[in-house]
């Protein structure tokens, strides 16, 4: 056989090669897969097939920008190849270039039939939403559930858009819709449980966060949600309990480690309180440990050091309502009125709405002298 006998077999056999990288595509054998579609691109490198493959390929791979050049290129075979355009968005979406995105999937749409086509309507009305961009997301998603009124992905992302709105009601409706087709899908449950957390109702929420608990007894949002509807209901105790659970899961949380703290604080275990603020400002600068220390100082009458805490708070995040208040409480309690008068006084430059502050600057500048 000559070279051209050779070549023109090997070409004979190119459909069998793309069926081939497609199946390990699949199995995420992506080496496998790449060079079943590198040696069809040795023989037809307009081959638009083995292009999108290959862009498949580095995007399986998360090598985005390698993935953008292959559908870039089958896109110049091919400008309006279905696989090519969402390939490459979600390459973009990869990237995290959501407008690139955004553009790449509308232009899709806009192709034919391609407007009904309810997966693209859902990632896009997703990066909608993560974008901010609520009316667009809602519309995308309103009519992918046009066209199917039972799509998860729809009734998914209309539930996570109305709770993000504060539309908890809203929100529960999509969610206890995607219940009625999947029981026991931990997403769904948890969902639901933080709406109603949302809404204050606890007990209610502590219903389906413990129905996600026994199906994963180790769910982080599961445990979450039941710690901080307990710290809802003011049951410190068992708020810490499941606080600590989170712990054993993720002991370097610093989020976690506050909450603690917080809970302990609360009961009155003030050292406790403090080792678990301490932990927390060991993971990372946090703002709520640091003013938790700030309170633990307070109360044992350590007032200097509370005013360095909340000073660093104020130096670092601006001056707030609260820290506005235990400022002024820590120089009154020093018998340093003026500085007090002085923080409350720019709390209300600052345009805080609080009367508690009013107040105690009427009272502080009232007070005899």
């Amino acid at each position: 056989m000559n070279k051209h006998e050779k070549t023109y077999e090997e070409w004979h056999h190119i459909p069998e090669m793309g069926k081939e990288g497609y199946k390990l595509l699949k199995e995420r054998r992506y080496r496998e897969a790449e060079s079943r579609f590198l040696k069809i691109l040795e023989l037809d490198k307009k081959n638009i097939y083995a292009l999108v493959g290959m862009g498949d390929v580095f995007k399986g791979q998360k090598e985005f920008d390698r993935a953008e050049e292959y559908y870039k290129e089958a896109l110049t075979v091919d400008p309006v190849n279905k696989f090519a355009l969402i390939g490459l968005a979600d390459t973009y979406r990869g990237l995290k270039r959501f407008r690139d995105a955004i553009r790449t999937w509308e232009e899709y749409l806009n192709y034919g039939e391609n407007e009904f086509d309810i997966a693209v309507l859902t990632r896009l009305g997703d990066t909608y939403r993560k974008s901010g961009m609520t009316e667009q997301a809602l519309a995308r998603y309103n009519k992918a559930i046009g066209i199917d009124p039972g799509n998860p992905y729809a009734l998914s992302g209309l539930g996570l858009l109305h709770f993000q709105m504060g539309q908890y009601e809203k929100s529960l409706s999509y969610w206890n819709r995607l219940l009625e087709i999947e029981k026991d899908d931990i997403k769904v449950l948890t969902n639901i449980g933080n709406c109603y957390r949302k809404q204050g109702t606890y007990s209610e929420a502590m219903k389906y966060f413990y129905r996600a608990m026994n199906i994963e007894p180790n769910n982080f949002y599961a445990l979450y949600g039941i710690a901080d509807s307990y710290r809802g209901m003011k049951d410190y105790n068992k708020a810490c309990e499941y606080w600590k659970k989170l712990l054993d899961i993720d002991p370097h949380n610093k989020k976690i480690l506050t909450r603690v703290g917080d809970s302990y604080r609360t009961l009155g275990e003030l050292e406790t309180a403090r080792s678990y603020y301490r932990r927390a400002i060991e993971v990372d600068f946090d703002y709520y440990a640091i003013l938790g220390l700030s309170i633990i100082d307070k109360l044992e009458n350590n007032f200097d050091a509370a005013i360095q805490n909340l000073n660093q708070l104020v130096s670092m995040s601006g001056l707030n309502t609260q820290v506005a208040l235990l400022l002024a409480e820590c120089y009154t309690a020093k018998g340093e009125e003026e500085k007090a008068i002085q923080v409350l006084s720019d709390a209300v430059k600052g345009g805080t709405r609080s009367e508690e502050v009013r107040k105690r600057l009427k009272l502080l500048k009232n007070k005899p002298r």
